[in-house]
């Protein structure tokens, strides 16, 4: 059995996914059980980190192969502007609980405009919106 330790892209998310409790955007899972074993495999399809546990995610070896020196660790800071579409419902809900008035108004602009928009996101916008200091606009 292996114990990996998951790196959410959303690293405020606090909640369940796929099964596996994640605080402040870190989770836990072993590979000793079927549940366990498909959990890593959706993590990987969805470009969490993954590593074993007190060990570098595979992006940083990745990087560490590919350059030759350490990954650098520490903050994710990413490199475009959050996408609720390349999000779960659960991922882009709790990035607007950390967002402030203006990228929550932006993220839930773009979810009302995208082809399907889901209404587990769309139908909250008014409470969002005026948790923020906010119209409900």
């Amino acid at each position: 059995m292996n114990r990996y330790k998951i790196e959410a892209p959303v690293r405020s998310f606090s909640g369940e996914s796929v099964g596996v409790q994640f605080t402040r955007g870190t989770g836990y899972v072993d590979d000793s059980t079927k549940d366990g074993r498909a959990a890593l495999e959706y993590f990987r399809r969805h470009h969490y980190g993954v590593a074993l546990a007190d060990e570098k995610t595979e992006e940083e070896r990745v990087q560490e192969m590919v350059t030759g020196a350490p990954a650098q660790r520490g903050p994710i800071a990413p490199d475009e502007p959050f996408d609720p579409a390349k999000h779960s419902v659960d991922e882009v809900l709790a990035h607007l609980g950390e967002a402030d008035l203006s990228e929550a108004t932006r993220v839930l602009d773009a979810e009302a405009a995208a082809t399907k928009p889901r209404v587990g996101i769309t139908s909250k916008r008014e409470d969002i919106l005026a948790a923020k200091g906010g119209a409900g606009q």
